[in-house]
């Protein structure tokens, strides 16, 4: 590929990157009771539905607030492909303070998911949900799992608090054990084994700071009762 297609196939995503962040901040602004009426209509510009909640929670909360993330509950991830992600709930992992945090990001087909750890750490993980039968075959996350042909070492296994926060309906317990796996490559693998035995395991990438962009939600659009991590 010459350099000057790459450059205007560079140019062509970060505009497109700037298009989508410019309409998810005008949804955000009807949803605070502006007019819709300078939105594109919906024959020349995806519907994008902003759901209402709470990223509000009890003072000096540090689990709801997430204080040097690279995100925060109510935000909007957008990749330089062009997907897009609402994160509306997440698990908060714990120790003496938060170190990750699973965000849930809810879709037609399935629910994304978003790890992240904080700053100065700032790449995050693009996830999806996997059959957590397909790499798990007892209790202990094992310390290599090869699933769909790839090969994932464990680089991470800690004993964690749990805390739910937003539109989260994953049930794990309040501690489980959080098992971090990544490939040769950019492939990254998370699971999660709770006290009971419940189990939950994504499968995706890790994007650096360069391949996403973070909207973040205002306060005035989102709405409901106060959320605090467990």
């Amino acid at each position: 590929m010459s350099l000057v297609l790459a450059g205007l196939l560079l140019a062509t995503a970060r505009g497109a990157i700037a298009a989508r962040r410019w309409y998810v901040r005008r949804r955000q602004q009807v949803g605070s009771g502006e007019s819709e009426a300078t939105l594109p209509s919906e024959s020349n510009a995806e519907s994008y539905e902003m759901p209402r909640v709470d990223r509000h929670a009890a003072s000096g909360d540090r689990g709801t607030h997430l204080e040097g993330f690279p995100c925060r509950l109510g935000d909007v991830v957008l990749r330089l492909s062009g997907e897009e992600a609402w994160l509306a709930g997440a698990l908060v992992f714990s120790e003496t303070r938060p170190i990750a945090a699973l965000f849930i990001a809810p879709d037609a087909t399935y629910d994304r998911a978003l790890y992240v750890r904080p700053k100065p750490r700032e790449a995050l993980c693009w996830m999806a949900p996997l059959d957590p039968g397909a790499v798990l075959v007892g209790g202990e996350p094992p310390s290599v799992v090869e699933h769909a042909g790839v090969r994932y070492a464990r680089v991470r296994r800690l004993p964690v608090r749990v805390g739910r926060i937003g539109a989260c309906t994953l049930e794990l317990g309040d501690s489980l054990i959080l098992a971090e796996y990544a490939s040769a490559g950019d492939g990254r693998l998370l699971v999660l084994i709770g006290a009971s035995g419940a189990s939950r395991a994504y499968r995706g990438e890790e994007l650096d700071a360069h391949a996403y962009e973070v909207i973040a939600s205002g306060s005035s659009t989102l709405g409901g009762s106060d959320m605090s991590v467990r």
